[in-house]
């Protein structure tokens, strides 16, 4: 009997040192969550074998007592540390706070009060020794005991249905794990049943803490307990800007984070299947529903409401390779996309750049061409400033035409008079026999540069559309106006009328107009009437309309022309002038 309790105790002392080096390992891992709390369990169920160990090699002395009594200090830290990691694992951190200590504490204090200061037999009464007991001594357990064991099986009951409970509702992905966790905590507890209750005559408890130690080994180091425990997922996953949804085999979410709830606005997702999760978000159901088993990883792009997803399905495999869930990962990319957009608007808006200097310099350049010609012909002081004022104008253009393909608004914005603006860009366009009408007058504040290229293209558009073939400028390269002499003769060129209006103004012509079906659409850039048009003149008139705040809309002038209405500005007096000449 001697020898054999001998090798027990030794054997105790061989499952204590692996307890110890257990939770030394938990220790340094205690920023995992669960870690701190695991690893005090597992240092109290050490002290618990170490004592039990000491008592067997002392049995029959008081020092034998004295490890008897010892056993609790390992006991109360154990019973503590099983219900914090519970909490821990199960992710019921609301419940760990100063309380939960205290009141953890609370039981421990007068169990020792009872065992330092009380009567004796409160929880152990000493008969005298016995060659037959564990520790050499009769003992008989006290009501305190009784009151101690039954507090220890409620928190051992408490625990382990929060980790059954979870193993329930976590599907495949995590049950290996909490089923190791659930052997750990029972073995011992069922030993110190049969050692109670039952005639075993050594105490099983600390004998099957053996079992705890190796399964607790195989759960941190095969089932990588304090790695990818479901809490320390959790924490990871909540991290996360995108909304994770982790299905298992059963199509059933076991897991969504805080942004999954948000995007499918359902704060009760976990246990729900994902049919019935994603029946109000069609287009995620549909991609979930392609999801291949077979396939590592699956990712699309959907769009709903407006709004874009990025989406990725992929499966999850545990070591011997068999599925056993999936993770969907939705990733909102709204904003990815509106940028994408705007970086394709404003390459478009590059590519016209060209295209829109060639078209905006091409009269200022014909007009200098012109009076270049003259200037040689005549030897005229006066053409050559007419030269250099095309040039400063094609400068201008340049600079006006680079800050529309920036997109970029006026903020020059002058005093201005309608007339003088209408005036000064049809000297800027080759108008050939053309001729410019102005009835009124108001104030306009705006950019010149900006009014001068929407005049400019308005009168270009008129005369290209409006002229027939034939009618070319005059021999002297000028324009003319409605006082020139030639006015009424059945060839002249198109005539276009600028008016003041109270909320704008007008510019019309006697051309043959623009069909009612196209006027919504001639703003367009690139649509045009012409062959050889560009299709840019009107769509750089609304761009500087827009740039003002304005609004801008093409009718039909009282001849059945076109007609350009500019309106959205500020209210002036407007007076009467005497038509340009």
């Amino acid at each position: 009997m001697a020898t054999l309790l001998v090798a027990y105790a030794f054997f105790l002392l061989v499952v204590a040192v692996v307890l110890g080096t257990l939770s030394v390992y938990a220790w340094g891992r205690r920023d995992s969550p669960g870690g701190t709390a695991l690893s005090v369990l597992l240092a109290g169920l050490s002290i618990w074998n170490l004592c039990a160990a000491v008592g067997v090699l002392t049995r029959g002395t008081e020092l034998a007592l004295f490890f008897a009594y010892g056993v609790f200090v390992g006991v109360m830290p154990a019973m503590a540390g099983l219900f914090v990691f519970a909490l821990a694992y199960t992710d019921r951190n609301r419940y760990l706070g100063w309380r939960t200590v205290a009141l953890l504490s609370v039981e421990p204090l007068v169990f020792f009060a009872a065992l330092f200061g009380g009567p004796e037999g409160l929880i152990y009464r000493i008969s005298g020794p016995t060659d037959a007991a564990m520790y050499g001594w009769e003992i008989t357990v006290g009501p305190v005991f009784w009151g101690h064991l039954v507090y220890s099986y409620a928190l051992i009951a408490v625990s382990s249905a929060l980790i059954i409970h979870y193993a329930l509702v976590s599907g495949d992905l995590y049950r290996k794990q909490v089923y190791a966790v659930l052997l750990a905590i029972g073995l011992p507890w069922f030993g110190s049943v049969l050692s109670i209750f039952g005639d075993t005559g050594v105490e099983l408890t600390p004998l099957l803490l053996a079992g705890t130690g190796i399964t607790l080994t195989w759960a941190f180091f095969r089932g990588r307990l304090l790695d990818i425990s479901p809490v320390a997922h959790r924490e990871v996953v909540e991290s996360l800007n995108s909304a994770v949804f982790v299905v298992d085999t059963n199509d059933t979410i076991i897991e969504a984070n805080d942004a999954g709830r948000q995007l499918l606005e359902d704060q009760a997702l976990v246990g729900q299947s994902v049919e019935a999760a994603l029946e109000p978000s069609p287009d995620l159901l549909e991609k979930y529903r392609g999801l291949n088993d077979d396939a590592e990883e699956t990712q699309a792009v959907i769009e709903q409401r407006d709004r874009f997803f990025d989406v990725q399905l992929t499966p999850l495999y545990d070591s011997r390779d068999a599925l056993v869930g999936r993770v969907f990962l939705v990733h909102e990319i709204t904003d990815q996309k509106q940028r994408e957009r705007e970086l394709e608007r404003r390459n478009q808006q590059l590519d016209q750049f060209a295209a829109v200097l060639s078209h905006d310099l091409r009269n200022p350049l014909n007009v200098a061409s012109g009076r270049l010609a003259l200037a040689r012909e005549r030897n005229d002081p006066e053409e050559f400033d007419r030269v250099e004022e095309a040039h400063e104008r094609m400068s201008s253009l340049i600079d006006e035409v680079l800050a529309f393909a920036r997109d970029e608004k006026s903020t020059d914005r002058v005093e201005l008079q309608l007339s003088a603006l209408a005036k000064a860009a049809w000297g800027h366009v080759d108008t050939g026999d053309a001729t410019l009408q102005i009835d009124g007058d108001r104030e306009i504040t705006g950019d010149r540069d900006q009014l001068l290229q929407l005049f400019e293209n308005v009168f270009r558009n008129s005369v290209e559309h409006g002229s027939k073939s034939g009618r070319q400028g005059a021999d002297d390269g000028r324009s003319r106006t409605e006082s020139d002499d030639n006015v009424g003769r059945e060839d002249a060129g198109v005539t276009i009328r600028v008016d003041a209006t109270p909320e704008g103004f007008t510019i019309g012509d006697d051309g043959p107009g623009v069909p009612p079906g196209e006027r919504e659409e001639i703003f367009t850039h690139g649509v045009t009437s012409s062959e050889s048009g560009t299709g840019l003149g009107l769509a750089i008139v609304q761009h500087v309309v827009e740039s003002h705040g304005w609004d801008v809309e093409m009718t039909e002038s009282r001849s059945g022309g076109a007609k350009l209405v500019v309106s959205g500005l500020e209210t002036r007096p407007t007076r009467l002038a005497e038509a340009s000449s």
